[in-house]
């Protein structure tokens, strides 16, 4: 039996369901942060997957889509290597995987050093926010690992997610549909599978990095041009509200944007999306400590 339906959602999402979390003792700092003059910098680039307010707005529905799906999510960030970087910008929708493997196989490990980065100003959060989103790996084994159980728990709950708000299994496997999917929930589907190929839930795992592998073998960023989380911006303005009054879950999509910093979160999230170009790819300010 179907939930009653409340009124239209109350906001439509103006960004892409594509960003992995790492709960931090203490947070990054105020919002709007800089480098310190004076001191020597250098850029890191990455998907906007991993900058916060996307992540969070992303964090958000998964878990309430599924705990088990989300806890599949990022645990720590990773900066994309300059080749990659270089070939997706003149070649948006992929290039091939095989000929950057190495990069990923071996990466450089003072990729991960003590250098500090600070996102540019329309990718920031407030600190409340910010410094529950991932943070730099700093070890190779922290390269892809799954955010994990406990701390989407955690986070979840920090976040204002209540029980209320989970679909049940049923509701889930509504929404993503079984094959052949129609189009709406193929994205859907695809969209969640980009989000969480993490280590232990896919063969090539690129989570930390936000890219992922295409059917045709090419790596690219989870919001490039033609990707599916990119795609489902065009469902947000009705098709996903239509599939969750069928499947019955309208009023718990409701009610997560209402009562967490969701709909806060969305002007922020879609100023850093708007900046990340057609490769999908945004850049920090790192100096070194």
């Amino acid at each position: 039996m179907k939930e009653s339906v409340q009124p239209r959602i109350v906001a439509t999402l103006p960004v892409i369901l594509a960003i992995s979390i790492f709960l931090r003792a203490t947070p990054l700092g105020a919002q709007h942060v800089e480098a310190p003059p004076g001191r020597q910098t250098a850029a890191e680039v990455y998907a906007p997957s991993v900058t916060p307010a996307i992540y969070l707005i992303n964090f958000l529905f998964l878990y309430i889509a599924s705990p088990d799906v989300a806890a599949s999510m990022p645990a720590y960030r990773a900066p994309i290597p300059q080749p990659v970087i270089d070939c997706l910008e003149q070649n948006p929708t992929g290039c091939p995987y095989a000929a950057f493997k190495q990069y990923f196989e071996a990466p450089a490990i003072g990729a991960g050093g003590n250098s500090e980065c600070f996102w540019s100003n329309v990718c920031q959060e407030e600190a409340k926010w910010q410094h529950l989103t991932p943070r730099k790996f700093r070890q190779p084994e922290q390269l892809n690992e799954p955010l994990g159980k406990q701390r989407a728990e955690q986070l979840a709950r920090l976040l204002g997610i209540t029980d209320d708000m989970i679909l049940t299994e049923a509701q889930y496997r509504c929404m993503i549909g079984i094959p052949p999917r129609s189009d709406a929930r193929e994205t859907i589907f695809r969209c969640i599978q980009n989000l969480t190929n993490s280590k232990g839930n896919t063969p090539i795992p690129l989570s930390s990095y936000g890219l992922n592998i295409t059917e045709q073998g090419d790596i690219r960023s989870i919001c490039a041009t033609t990707a599916p989380c990119l795609n489902f911006n065009a469902l947000l303005a009705g098709p996903l509200e239509k599939i969750a009054a069928e499947c019955g879950f309208l009023e718990k999509l409701v009610r997560m944007e209402i009562q967490t910093p969701f709909l806060r979160l969305i002007g922020d999230a879609d100023r850093c999306q708007k900046s990340a170009g057609a490769a999908c790819f945004v850049e920090t300010t790192c100096v070194g400590k």
